[in-house]
C-alpha cells in the first residue's frame, strides 16, 4: 500500500462520519413475533420480538449491525423491545402490505424517518435515537403526504448517493408519487409519473431494483398482476412500463441483488415462483423469459425481500419457515429454490417481511468468481464520484493482500468458506460509505470416472460424472451420465451451482474379443470336518458375467466373479460348475467331485500300563507333552514317559484328519494315576458346558489344566453329574485331573 495514500485515507476516516453501512439490514423483525439475525452471514432465528404483525413492517440496525428499532406502522419498539416514548398511534395498519418503511435522515446518524401507509394515505414520523438514554423516541408523528394510494410503499437512493426517493402508487390507476428526502426535509410535493400499466388492485408489493434503475409492483387482483418500469433515480420519474399478465394472483415481487432479474410469486396454492430476465431484450423478450423456478407448499406465499446475505426470502403464511432463493443473481436453472430454507424457532410467519431501502443491497459493485483457487474479482462500476476506496477481504491468512486500496482488484482466498468483505469508499464530497459483502468461496466438484478400461465390441459402459448443476462431455452429452460405445477418451466438465468446475477423463478401448474360456480355483479342495471356502474366477477373454453352482453347499449358487464364504456342512465329494459369459458367448466348466469334505475320526483312547502309554489303533500317531505341544515325542502306538507331566496323542486316519486323544498324567510317586471308565467327559469337543459324570459317590477334587501345564480352574464336587461352565476358556486342548481318596484320574477334552 502507498504510505502517503494510507495516511490521507486514515485522516479522512477519523474526521468524517460514516454513512450507508449495509449492516442496517442485518436485523429482521417482522410478522408474528418473528425475527432473524444475519450478522454471522447466515440467518439465525430470534425469539425476542414484541411485534405481532400479519403484513407490513420495517426494522433497522446501526453501522455495527446492532438493532436500533422496528415498527409495524402503528407502534415503534426500541432495541430492548419496549414501546418507544410517543411510539404508538402512528398511521399505519396491521393489514397493509407495506405498512412502514424506515429511512435514515440523509447525512445523519441520529434521526430516522418512519413512513407509514394506512391503506389509503402516506404519512411520516421522526425518531431521534439519542433520546431515552440512546434507545430513541418519536418526536414528530403522522405528517400527511399523499392520499388515494394503494398499499405499496418503497424507497431507493437518489442518483447523488445522498438523498432518498420514497414512492407510493395511486389506487386503481397508473400514477406514481415519488417524494424526495434530503438532509433538510421531506419534500411536501411529489414527483408524479403517469402512463403505463394500471394497478388494478390496492393490495400488492412495490420494489426498486438495488441499482435504482427499475421499479415494479405486484397487484393481488385484476388481469394485470405485475408491472415493471424504468426509473430515473435522478428525476424520480417512472416510465416505459411492461405489464406482466398472469392467470393467478401475485402478492409479492422482488428484484435480484444484481438488478438483472425480476421475481414474483403467484397464489393460491400450489404457489409458483417465477423469474424474468430484464436483459433478455425488448418487452416481448423479457416476458418470454419468464421461467418458473420454484413451487410453494400448501399455504399462500407473501412478501419477497433481499436478505443481508443477498439471498431472496419469501414469507409462508401460517408456517414456521421462510422459503429462500439461494442464488437469485443466477439464471433460472441455477437459482436453487428451497421452500424450507430458514426456520423461525417456533414462531409463525404471516404474509409480511421487513421493508428496506433497496439501495442497501447494491453499491454498483460487481463481484465474480467464487471458486477456491481462482482469482475472485471485485470492481466498482461507477468511480466518477470517488476519491479513494479500500477493500478488506476478511482473510488475514493472506497477509498484506488482505487489504487493498484500489477501485478494481482481485483476491485469491486462502481457504474455502464464508468471508465478510468490507468496502470503504471516500467520495469527492468528503462522505464515507462503508458496505459489506458476504462472499462464499467454494470448492469445485470432485469427479471420478474410474480407471481406464477395455471392453469387447458389442458391450458398453455407463460413465457417471456424479452430482453438479451442469455437465459438459467432450463427446456431446449434457447429462450426468454418458454411455460409451466406441473407443476414445471421454472427458467431462462438471460445474456446481456457483459455477466452479471440476473435470476428469477416462480412456475406453473396445476390441474384438474371443468367447470366454471358463477356469476357476478355490482356497481349498480337501479338508476335514465342516468349513467354508472361497472360489476364484480364472477365466480368459474378459467375461462380464458369472454363474456358479455349488453342489452340497450353502449358498448353492452365486453370480459374483469371486464368491466367498461357500460353506459345506455335509461329508463327501461335491461338484462345482462355472458359467462365464461375455458379449460374444458363454463357456461352462464342470468339475466332478472338485471338493471333498472328510469326517473327523473318533478320538483315540490312551491308557497307562507299566509306565507305558498306549493308544487305540490309528493310521498314524504323534505324542505330545502338554507343556510343549510343538515338540513331537514319538510316532508309535505307544510311548514311555520319563518326565512328569500330562501326555496325549494326536492320531490321524488315512485321509490325514487328526484328533487329539484324552490326556493322561505321569507323575513320579503316584502310580495309581489312570484313565478310569468311572469318570467320563461330555460332550467332547465341548463349547460352553462340560459335563463330568462318575459312578462313584463322595467328594472329589477337580483341576483343569491347559496345554502349558497352567491350572485354569480348580473346584470340589460331591455330585455324580457335575456341569462346568467353560465358556471363558480359549479354544484348545485341556486336561482334567480328578483326585479321589484312592486314585488320580486324568482325562482330556477339546474346547471349540
Amino acid at each position: 500500500m502507498n504510505k502517503n495514500l494510507t495516511l490521507v485515507f486514515l485522516c479522512i476516516l477519523f474526521n468524517l462520519q460514516l454513512v450507508n453501512a449495509q449492516k442496517q439490514t442485518s436485523q429482521w423483525y417482522f410478522s408474528n413475533n418473528s425475527a432473524l439475525d444475519f450478522l454471522s452471514g447466515v440467518p439465525v432465528a430470534l425469539t425476542n420480538s414484541a411485534m405481532n404483525q400479519y403484513e407490513g413492517s420495517s426494522s433497522i440496525a446501526d453501522d455495527n449491525g446492532s438493532l436500533l428499532f422496528y415498527t409495524n406502522g402503528t407502534e415503534v419498539w426500541d432495541a430492548t423491545h419496549s414501546i418507544m416514548p410517543n411510539g404508538t398511534g402512528l398511521n399505519g395498519n396491521n393489514s397493509t402490505n407495506q405498512s412502514a418503511l424506515i429511512v435514515p435522515k440523509p447525512n445523519s446518524n441520529t434521526e430516522y424517518y418512519v413512513f407509514t401507509n394506512d391503506m389509503t394515505s402516506l404519512y411520516y414520523s421522526v425518531v431521534d435515537i439519542t433520546l431515552n438514554g440512546g434507545l430513541g423516541a418519536v418526536t414528530t408523528k403522522n405528517i400527511f403526504l399523499q392520499g388515494s394510494i394503494s398499499e405499496k410503499l418503497a424507497g431507493v437512493k437518489h442518483a447523488n448517493g445522498i438523498d432518498v426517493w420514497v414512492m407510493v402508487h395511486g389506487s386503481g390507476n397508473s400514477t406514481f408519487y415519488a417524494f424526495l428526502v434530503t438532509p433538510l426535509s421531506v419534500a411536501g410535493t411529489p414527483v408524479i409519473s403517469t402512463g403505463g400499466p394500471i394497478d388494478p388492485g390496492t393490495i400488492g408489493q412495490m420494489h426498486f431494483s438495488p441499482n435504482g434503475k427499475f421499479v415494479a409492483f405486484s397487484s393481488y387482483g385484476g388481469a394485470q398482476n405485475a408491472a415493471i418500469f424504468e426509473f430515473d433515480n435522478a428525476t424520480g420519474l417512472a416510465s416505459n412500463g411492461i405489464g406482466v399478465p398472469f392467470s393467478n394472483q401475485i402478492y409479492g415481487c422482488c428484484f435480484s441483488p444484481n438488478s438483472r432479474y425480476f421475481y414474483h410469486q403467484s397464489n393460491p396454492p400450489p404457489c409458483g415462483v417465477y423469474q424474468l430476465d430484464l436483459q433478455a431484450g425488448n418487452a416481448a423478450a423479457i416476458l418470454a423469459s419468464s421461467t418458473q423456478v420454484g413451487t410453494g407448499l400448501s399455504t399462500n406465499l407473501g412478501h419477497m425481500q433481499i436478505g443481508y446475505d443477498k439471498k431472496i426470502y419469501l414469507a409462508h403464511d401460517g408456517l414456521q419457515q421462510l422459503a429462500v432463493i439461494n442464488y437469485p443473481d443466477s439464471p433460472a436453472a441455477a437459482v436453487d429454490y428451497n421452500n424450507l430454507g430458514v426456520t423461525l424457532a417456533g414462531k409463525t410467519c404471516g404474509l409480511g417481511l421487513p421493508n428496506f431501502l433497496a439501495s442497501y443491497f447494491n453499491d454498483n459493485v460487481l463481484i465474480k468468481n467464487f471458486c477456491f483457487g481462482d482469482s475472485t474479482t471485485f470492481s466498482i462500476e461507477d468511480t466518477s464520484a470517488l476519491a479513494l476506496a479500500q477493500w478488506t477481504f476478511d482473510d488475514p491468512s493472506s497477509g498484506p493482500a488482505n487489504v487493498v486500496t484500489q477501485y478494481n482488484t482481485y483476491h485469491i482466498f486462502t481457504a474455502p468458506g464464508t468471508y465478510n468483505v468490507e468496502l470503504i469508499r471516500v467520495y469527492n464530497n468528503a462522505l464515507i460509505d462503508t458496505a459489506y459483502y458476504v462472499v462464499n468461496i467454494v470448492t469445485a466438484p470432485i469427479i471420478n470416472l474410474g480407471a481406464d478400461t477395455t471392453l469387447c465390441i458389442g458391450q458398453n459402459i455407463v460413465l457417471n460424472a456424479g452430482s453438479g448443476s451442469s455437465f459438459t462431455w467432450q463427446n456431446g452429452s449434457t447429462l450426468s451420465t454418458y454411455t460409451a460405445t466406441v473407443t476414445g477418451t471421454y472427458y467431462v466438465n462438471v460445474a456446481n451451482i456457483q459455477g466452479c468446475v471440476g473435470n476428469d477423463s477416462i480412456d475406453v478401448t473396445f476390441t474384438t474379443c474371443a468367447g470366454p474360456v471358463a477356469a476357476l480355483a478355490s482356497s481349498d479342495t480337501l479338508w476335514c470336518d465342516k468349513t467354508c471356502i472361497d472360489f476364484f474366477d480364472l477365466s480368459q477373454n474378459n467375461p462380464t458375467s458369472w454363474t456358479w453352482y455349488f453342489q452340497g453347499a450353502s449358498p448353492s449358487t452365486s453370480t459374483d466373479q469371486n464368491p466367498t464364504g461357500i460353506c459345506y456342512n455335509n461329508y463327501g465329494s461335491f461338484d462345482v460348475t462355472l458359467v462365464a459369459c461375455n458379449a460374444l458367448s458363454c463357456d461352462s466348466l464342470y468339475l466332478d467331485d472338485f471338493v471333498t469334505e472328510f469326517q473327523l475320526p473318533a478320538p483315540s483312547v490312551v491308557t497307562f500300563s507299566n509306565d507305558t502309554l498306549y493308544s487305540t489303533p490309528a493310521f498314524s500317531y504323534q505324542w505330545y507333552n502338554t507343556n510343549n505341544i510343538n515338540l513331537v515325542l514319538g510316532t508309535l502306538n505307544y510311548f514311555v514317559p520319563v518326565v512328569d507331566g500330562s501326555y496325549f496323542v494326536l492320531t490321524s486316519d488315512s485321509n490325514g484328519c487328526s484328533v487329539p486323544s484324552n490326556t493322561v498324567g505321569f507323575y513320579t510317586g503316584i502310580n495309581n494315576i489312570s484313565h478310569s471308565q468311572q469318570f467320563t467327559l461330555s460332550p467332547n469337543p465341548a463349547n460352553n458346558i462340560l459335563q463330568i459324570t462318575t459312578e462313584q459317590t463322595g467328594t472329589y477334587q477337580c483341576s483343569i489344566i491347559d496345554y502349558t501345564g497352567r491350572q485354569v480352574m480348580n473346584f470340589q464336587s460331591p455330585a455324580q453329574i457335575q456341569k462346568v461352565d467353560i465358556s471363558k476358556l480359549s479354544k484348545g486342548i485341556y486336561s482334567v485331573l480328578i483326585t479321589t481318596n484312592n486314585q488320580v484320574v486324568q482325562l482330556s477334552f477339546v474346547k471349540q
